[in-house]
């Protein structure tokens, strides 16, 4: 079967993996994002979805967002079936409507909550138990297309943006090829979203101004899981007091580790403290703080706690 590709982050690549290997589909071009300046020479870097791609003679087409290129495409390659995972473009509705099987996409919520661009990041900031990937076929509207299948996943209490997403993308592989092909055989009826039921992520949710931790206004768990949900980017952080040593006071903290440990304190929520060999900062309730494991000082390293006690001895 004729298909089409589009994706451009990481965890399409596995997406594209399992198509191409499947015999079922024949994947005559990959869409994705044109080449990106990377690093401090700003060298222009293909995608890893477009690497894959071209190591194994599939042409790849950089649309950038011009109807008429999407246009071109499907003179050119007429296909049956179009796949999308983490593509980041709005496709027009000529492309959507053309290929016979639809258009499909892969979406990691359990739809209708949380379309748009961070749901894996809101389902752990709103303290989620449960999450999901949900296949569907592609609309004009924001996520909101017809369900064809739905898998959820659990959402552990250790889980963050990194460890939930890989295991999503991992499910995607085992469960996506079996769908297809219920669906190009007439095996799935699809569903229509409640859209009164509906949620929205946005990426400004997750923007280095929210990333930061307000300690007298957030409660403590919420500030656990924001540490959980804002890795790998834009990262959890807060600025350490002023009352601090001159080498601490006004820096900003990068936070990518932390828990909750039950330690009662009579600090001022956001400060920062020792006890134990452990690096604590104290929380808006009395009897918690937030241990941090993992993180990173303007103008240093990331380092732990061990190697920032010896370093901080006499500061606290």
């Amino acid at each position: 079967m004729k298909t089409i590709f589009l994706g451009t982050a990481w965890e399409s690549l596995e997406t594209l993996k399992v198509l191409h290997r499947d015999p079922f589909f024949d994947v005559v071009c990959v869409i994705t994002a044109p080449d990106k300046p990377v690093g401090r020479e700003q060298k222009l870097t293909p995608s890893e979805v477009k690497k894959y791609a071209l190591g194994n003679n599939i042409p790849v087409v950089h649309t950038e967002k011009k109807k008429e290129n999407y246009i071109k495409v499907l003179e050119e390659y007429k296909p049956e079936i179009v796949v999308c995972k983490a593509f980041g473009e709005i496709i027009p509705k000529e492309f959507l409507d053309y290929p016979k099987y639809g258009c499909i996409n892969i979406h990691f919520s359990i739809l209708p909550k949380y379309r748009g661009a961070v749901p894996i990041q809101k389902a752990i900031l709103e303290g989620e138990k449960e999450t999901g990937i949900t296949i569907m076929l592609m609309s004009e509207g924001l996520d909101e297309g017809d369900i064809l299948k739905i898998f959820k996943e659990e959402i552990k209490d250790d889980d963050t943006n990194i460890t939930l997403r890989e295991r999503l993308v991992k499910k995607t592989t085992e469960v996506l090829i079996p769908t297809l092909k219920d669906w190009v055989s007439g095996n799935i009826t699809p569903v229509k979203q409640k859209d009164e039921e509906a949620t929205y992520c946005w990426q400004k949710d997750i923007s280095k101004e929210n990333a930061e931790i307000i300690w007298n206004k957030y409660e403590p768990e919420y500030i656990e899981r924001m540490v959980k949900a804002l890795v790998p980017w834009p990262v959890a952080w807060t600025i350490l007091p002023d009352t601090l040593h001159d080498s601490l006071a006004g820096k900003r903290l990068k936070i990518f580790e932390a828990e909750l440990i039950n330690i009662e304190h009579n600090k001022i929520p956001g400060e920062i403290f020792s006890e134990d060999n452990m690096v604590l900062f104290a929380t808006k309730n009395p009897r918690i703080t937030l241990r941090i494991t993992s993180f990173q000082l303007e103008g240093r390293s990331k380092t732990n706690e061990k190697e920032f006690l010896n370093r901080a001895q006499g500061i606290f």
